[in-house]
């Protein structure tokens, strides 16, 4: 985490972003292991089955933590990318507008 944090605001939003690709994964990864082994989709109406997918994903999320490194080192090998495509073109014009 340290070699991500040495990218200041870019190291933590490429973090941001990888983390946020994963659960966006995870998740309907889960839903779709949930209509492997039940045979229907999940009824998040059903509070049983609500909590099938989410003990799925609490389940996972334990697996997950062995892809830790692996995050941190998408999130490093981005920074760069995101402090020059996020960063510097939305965040440095903000900067400019403030000092003129």
């Amino acid at each position: 985490m340290d070699d991500v944090k040495k990218y200041g605001t870019a190291g933590t939003l490429s973090y941001v972003i990888t983390e946020l690709i994963f659960w966006a994964v995870a998740f309907p990864t889960e839903c779709i292991v949930y209509l492997n082994t039940a045979g229907h989709w999940p009824d998040f109406s059903k509070p049983e089955e609500s909590a099938a997918v989410f003990g799925l994903v609490f389940a996972a999320s334990n697996i997950a933590r062995l892809l830790l490194p692996i995050r941190f080192g998408a999130a490093l090998a981005m920074a760069p990318w995101v402090d020059e495509n996020i960063m510097q073109k939305f965040f440095k014009q903000e900067e400019a507008k403030e000092g003129a």
